[in-house]
């Protein structure tokens, strides 16, 4: 087994040190576990490949049979799948699962790359001085501890407390007590996060020179400000059970608000981080910052190369007529739509007095809408998005291919749009059609950045009761964004504030893997995610004299209405795991 980790680390290596001479290296069937950690190169091949392997990435294919090509955001209110035949639309969605074991696209039981991490702690250290110097093997052992801390973050958050494993078991050695631990507390898992990413930022450079991708120590402040987000969330709305194996007390709360305020603050003030805000149309620079790869605003990514080892995002994404396959996996919802405020209000839609136009329903709106959804005739790739179900003429409505029925409309494929939308946000733009194919896409995943920041820090600040200190925060996020009227959400006050924070984390962190698991922290998704989804019907218009107009009309758009259960609040260790060992303790509500 450490043999193959080896040859698979030498192999990943590949994808970051283009140009490396591999046939000055030693044969693969002579390396040894001595030779790994006394060359650098080696080292930083196995490091690799657990940064592989961690369970991050949401731009990464999470397809086959259970998603049909989808990433998680259609298990959240953002969007839906829009392949009926799939678990995500007939399982996940209706919340019937979870009863006995986990499957795509939430479980990960992480105990695989946390073996390799604490395995690399403990040979790093015994690295010879001559293979790095001081100041490289604290960056490495920075890093490792980074990364333990993020595979103990992703278990919590899904889980709970697991098992706390800090040294690299051995069936051999490992007394069978030790070898099959318990569960730990959920607030002894959070707690062992953020000393691993205290520890992490004290070791970790500022930056890394000359490799983007690694961790620095402000991508660990950046987990320990949401690591302690999660934890004070859970403490503040989530109720304890199994002797706290979930659930945290709720006097701790305040002081897990604190750590992800102070966290936060040092971030926005030390890291030398800007909001990204190079473009003057706001929507385009909202899409920008997710496809122009600067790291002005972009704390730590997951790198992806085009061609070489790329993803298919793209593929899976693009509105119908754009695609080589596949294409439209998520079909965005009209209450996220509605969710963008009217620009020169600041109201919402269905305020009275909002100045909603329902004849150009998309105008006038909070520019990330149109930065991050495709609405019908958006431009993009070189032409407009069609999106009209049919067309009428004097009365009759045409929703025949080719006459009727838009390039990209409800009803001309299965593979189009369920709900009259698409999903912008991430997509690779142009000229012309790209038609990106499979593997093709090379957008790196940003998996933290300086907006999280602020959005955590403002939430923070609140939960404290400090208001003033929230709109501060909240302020430069709007503005960013290209909103007119109530920046600093003075409107507001007391729980309104609260949930005005919230939404502006679920509109500005939209497809990043972040609502759902916000909603489940919060502990309002048994509401937020028990819906009927709602899409938009757009009827084109042709006059006698060749004018266009359109005509929208709301309709229910998944015909299982979507659900969560207060079970769901926690996934299930699952029998498996139970089977394999016995003194692991199931979840409530799934016995």
């Amino acid at each position: 087994m450490k043999r193959l980790n080896i040859i698979l680390a030498i192999i990943t290596l590949s994808f970051f040190s283009c140009g490396k001479d591999f046939l000055n290296e030693p044969p693969l069937d002579r390396i040894t576990d001595n030779d790994v950690w006394n060359d650098k190169s080696l080292t930083d091949a196995y490091l690799f490949q657990i940064y592989e392997n961690m369970p991050w990435d949401y731009l990464k294919d999470f397809g086959g049979g259970a998603g049909g090509g989808a990433q998680r955001d259609v298990l959240s209110d953002l969007a839906m799948s829009t392949y009926s035949w799939t678990p995500a639309t007939n399982q996940f969605r209706p919340g019937i699962w979870g009863t006995a074991n986990n499957s795509w696209p939430m479980d990960w039981w992480g105990y695989s790359n946390l073996w390799k991490i604490n395995y690399s702690i403990e040979n790093i250290e015994l690295a010879s001085s001559n293979v790095f110097t001081d100041e490289e093997l604290n960056n490495r052992l920075g890093e490792l501890h980074f990364l333990r801390a993020f595979c103990y973050f992703e278990m919590a958050k899904r889980y709970g407390g697991v098992p706390i494993i800090l040294e690299a078991q051995d069936p051999e050695t490992t007394p069978e007590d030790e070898y099959f631990p318990p569960r730990n507390t959920e607030k002894e898992v959070y707690d062992q996060v953020l000393a691993d990413t205290q520890l992490a930022f004290e070791l970790l450079p500022n930056r890394w020179s000359d490799q983007k991708g690694r961790a620095n120590r402000w991508a660990a402040k950046s987990l320990e400000s949401r690591a302690a987000l999660y934890a004070a969330s859970i403490a503040k709305y989530g109720t304890v059970e199994l002797n706290g194996l979930v659930g945290i007390t709720a006097s701790d709360a305040n002081n897990y608000y604190q750590i992800s305020l102070n966290a936060s603050n040092k971030i926005i003030e030390d890291g030398g981080y800007v909001l990204f805000d190079k473009y003057p149309n706001k929507a385009d620079n909202y899409a920008h910052l997710f496809v122009d790869e600067t790291q002005d605003e972009t704390i730590f990514m997951k790198i992806w190369l085009p061609y070489e080892k790329g993803h298919s995002y793209d593929l899976h994404n693009v509105p119908y007529s754009y695609r080589v396959d596949w294409g439209s996996s998520m079909s965005p919802t009209k209450q996220l739509i509605d969710s963008y405020e009217v620009l020169s209000t600041g109201l919402f839609p269905s305020d009275p007095g909002s100045e909603y136009d329902e004849n150009n329903p998309w105008d006038n709106r909070d520019p990330r809408l149109k930065g991050t959804i495709l609405t019908n005739n958006d431009m993009f790739q070189g032409s407009p998005v069609e999106i009209w179900y049919g067309t009428d003429r004097g009365g009759d409505i045409d929703t025949e291919r080719g006459t009727g029925v838009g390039k990209d409309g409800i009803g001309i494929h299965p593979d189009a749009t369920k709900t009259g939308f698409y999903v912008r946000k991430y997509l690779q733009d142009g000229g012309a059609p790209l038609y990106i194919k499979q593997y093709y896409s090379g957008q790196d995943c940003i998996l933290f950045r300086l907006g999280e920041i602020y959005l955590n820090a403002a939430e923070a600040a609140f939960e404290l009761g400090q208001e003033n200190a929230a709109r501060d925060f909240i302020e430069p996020i709007r503005t960013r964004a290209g909103l007119q009227q109530n920046l600093r959400l003075q409107a507001q006050s007391g729980i309104e504030l609260r949930d005005r924070i919230r939404h502006e984390r679920k509109l500005e962190l939209a497809f990043e893997d972040q609502r759902y698991w916000d909603v489940r922290r919060w502990r309002i998704a048994t509401e937020a995610l028990s819906i009927q989804v709602q899409g938009v019907k757009t009827l084109r218009h042709i006059d006698g004299f060749g004018n266009e107009t359109f005509t929208y009309e709301t309709f229910d758009a998944e015909s299982l209405k979507m659900n969560f259960y207060e079970r769901q609040y926690y996934m299930p260790i699952g029998q498996d795991r139970i089977n394999n060992n016995n003194k692991l303790i199931e979840n409530p509500l799934y016995n």
